[in-house]
């Protein structure tokens, strides 16, 4: 439990610290878990409406049963929010261990599982503030609170709204903990880890915002 807390105010040392335990990974995994149940609860009547909408657009089917299939984002989005970061913790520290032959280091695999595991705890965070923000401020829409950049946009559907989107801070403080979490385990140094983790987060972002369809 200690280690939940102090990877937000001294990660270096928290990562120090869970180098040589292989499950260290489950309680963060469990937070978020648990905190993205709660996101996806509180973003649900938006979430609902977003695919209602989607589907009255093709034309195809009338109110009724656009009401109806959005009954199935519901189930979907709660399969998504437990599945989603199991799948992303596992496959992360993989390519964390590709980085590792690369930059010839000394970490392990499960020592990258917990590296994914405590870096994903930002992200999970500013999507609860976000879920939280949408019904404190009674939002009509997901769009209407942004803790990115991309709050700056009017235009909520185009390429620059999703650019400015990429510069959140708990996107950037996720990014600091996988580069000084990856360097402990890998016993390197973090300007070294810090390159090749940007340069990869970079590419991987711009990919998905210039591929992304156009609403």
């Amino acid at each position: 439990m200690k280690n939940l807390l102090t990877i937000f105010t001294s990660p270096g040392e928290t990562f120090e610290r869970i180098r040589d335990k292989k499950m260290a990974w489950i309680l963060p995994t469990i937070t978020a878990l648990i905190l993205g149940l709660v996101s996806i609860s509180l973003q649900m009547p938006y979430l609902k409406e977003v695919s209602k909408q989607s589907m009255m657009a093709t034309g195809n089917i009338d109110a009724a049963q656009a009401e109806q299939m959005a009954g199935f984002t519901v189930t979907i989005s709660y399969v998504i929010a437990i599945i989603g970061p199991l799948i992303m913790i596992f496959l992360v520290a993989l390519l964390l261990v590709l980085l590792n032959l690369v930059v010839r280091g000394e970490g392990k695999y499960l020592q990258f599982v917990n590296v994914a595991a405590f870096a994903n705890l930002p992200t999970v965070v500013g999507a609860l503030l976000t879920a939280v923000l949408l019904v404190m401020m009674d939002a009509q829409s997901l769009s209407d609170v942004n803790l990115s950049l991309g709050a700056l946009v009017a235009d909520k559907t185009g390429t620059m709204y999703r650019v400015l989107s990429l510069i959140n801070p708990f996107t950037i403080w996720g990014l600091y903990l996988y580069i000084v979490g990856t360097a402990t385990m890998m016993k390197r140094s973090r300007k070294k880890i810090a390159i090749w983790i940007v340069i990869v987060w970079l590419i991987y972002s711009f990919i998905t915002v210039f591929t992304a369809p156009t609403v």
